[in-house]
């Protein structure tokens, strides 16, 4: 089941003088499948704390660091987005595989 999500633009830091400057704009995109993750799966998160973890099919790219809504909550972006269909020749042009990423938010 597709479900909307939206990722946050960057912030774009500051200027000389100490004001803000615009960051990147939000992106909406559909994602095409969200799946709970337990913590045993992120091997790089070695946290105490309660700490909720997804993992997203979509067809764009996000990198570390970067922020996601997902199901109205805020998560923070721990893996890049795995390319399914690099180095890989489709048997129909059209065909686009899905980028993975996983995302966790939480306290601990």
């Amino acid at each position: 089941m597709a479900e909307p999500i939206t990722i946050h633009g960057t912030g774009g830091g500051f200027d000389d003088d100490g004001y803000p400057l615009p960051g990147g704009a939000d992106r909406q995109v559909v994602a095409k499948s969200v799946q709970p993750i337990e913590l045993d799966e992120l091997s790089d998160d070695d946290r105490q704390g309660v700490v909720e973890a997804l993992r997203v099919w979509c067809s764009t790219t996000v990198t570390p660091g970067e922020t996601v809504t997902v199901r109205g909550r805020v998560f923070r972006v721990v893996k890049p987005a795995w390319d399914w269909g690099a180095h890989r020749r489709p048997a129909v042009a059209r065909h686009r595989p899905s980028q993975v990423f996983e995302c966790v938010r939480g306290a601990g």
